[in-house]
């Protein structure tokens, strides 16, 4: 079959947005959860996010314009459905700038501490206020340059992988940790979730229902792959040594090139990955709720540096709380829309309709991730 000019850029970006920040969580949890808690997650949230894609794409589809999520679920769920998926996002949106300063600002301080010293915090503060600069100007060219840094950083895991394989220890996989089975939940929700790039893969293909499967497909397939060497090549190093942000953790046993070279591409790319996230949030503010255009910048850059001011540096806590809770309840939201979808017999990506009992279950287990991540952050 012949595909349409766009087919490969489609797969590039949207496995550009799902291979992020979220993947780097996944090392540390792994070694305090088990592997075959890695694996249990992997699969059962990796078919879970497929069918969500597919239910996404099936709405952008059968549902006349573009919109962001919030503007599509209002279509079908009311003003109520709307203002709810738009908290939902705005947490998952705050969350991630947030995961995204801690990353960032670690990754630097790992590059450039040795030469004029200072802090995490410091390196953070930093990070934060070029990224602050790039979304006031929106500087448009910064943010098409994402797809070339992700890339270069899936061929340094690449690179890391195969200079790490003569070091890797089979004794640093515990197989199991029963008490903390359920902790990769709401990273590995983060990890695998693609949704924010399909109304841009939508507009890339003209809305082609076959090319959107087969990209959803292609790219979760690649995503969970890369996750899967990435996520076992840093246990396989550096065992319970494992830090959160996977990189640092593993300095001491690869060689210094390679390591360095991932925290460059990192810290760029994380910062890129800023800026979209941080342009989005202005303008929903903006353009949907009429916020002034600067009070918009400023909201959308302000509030996760002042929460990473507040102490929350975690970046395991923090990606698995926006994974369990922002990305949770969105999920519900949109199989709330799939049901409204079925009724009017508007499944147009669907040639097996899946079953109600399935829907509520996703919903139930959802609800039950939702709650356990609430209790589990506070706590």
């Amino acid at each position: 079959m012949k595909r349409s000019k766009n087919y490969y850029r489609a797969i590039a970006v949207m496995v550009g947005y799902i291979v992020g920040v979220g993947m780097f969580g996944l090392p540390f949890l792994t070694v305090k959860a088990g592997v075959f808690s890695f694996f249990i997650f992997l699969v059962s949230l990796g078919l879970v996010q497929y069918l969500l894609h597919i239910v996404y794409a099936n709405l952008i589809i059968e549902t006349p314009g573009f919109h962001r999520m919030p503007g599509y679920v209002g279509i079908y769920m009311g003003k109520g459905g709307k203002i709810s998926v738009f908290i939902a996002k705005l947490i998952g949106n705050y969350g991630a700038l947030l995961a995204y300063i801690i990353v960032s600002g670690n990754f630097l301080y790992q590059l450039l501490n040795k030469f004029w010293g200072g802090t995490p915090f410091i390196y953070a503060t930093i990070v934060f206020g070029l990224e602050s600069i790039i979304v006031f100007f929106g500087i448009k060219a910064i943010a098409r340059a994402e797809l070339y840094i992700s890339t270069l950083l899936l061929l340094v895991v690449g690179l890391m992988a195969v200079r790490g394989w003569g070091v890797i220890d089979i004794e640093n996989f515990t197989s199991l940790n029963i008490k903390n089975i359920i902790l990769p939940y709401g990273a590995m929700l983060m990890a695998l979730d693609g949704a924010g790039s399909l109304p841009i893969v939508a507009k890339l293909v003209n809305k082609n229902k076959t090319e959107i499967k087969s990209i959803i497909r292609v790219s979760m397939i690649i995503s969970i792959i890369i996750t899967t060497v990435f996520t076992l090549t840093i246990v396989g190093i550096s065992g319970a040594q494992t830090s959160e942000d996977a990189l640092t953790g593993v300095r001491s046993v690869l060689d210094d090139g390679v390591i360095v070279l991932a925290l460059i591409f990192g810290v760029f790319s994380m910062m890129t990955s800023v800026f979209g996230v941080a342009e989005s949030v202005k303008e929903t503010l903006w353009w949907d709720f009429k916020v002034n255009e600067k009070l918009s910048w400023f909201l959308a850059v302000s509030v996760p540096y002042l929460l990473y001011c507040l102490g929350l540096t975690s970046l395991v806590r923090v990606i698995s709380f926006i994974g369990a809770v922002g990305g949770g309840f969105a999920a519900i939201m949109l199989i709330l829309v799939f049901k409204k979808l079925k009724k009017q017999d508007k499944l147009s990506l669907f040639t097996i309709k899946p079953h109600k009992f399935l829907l509520y279950l996703l919903i139930f287990l959802f609800t039950c991730g939702m709650l356990y991540e609430l209790y589990f952050f506070f706590k």
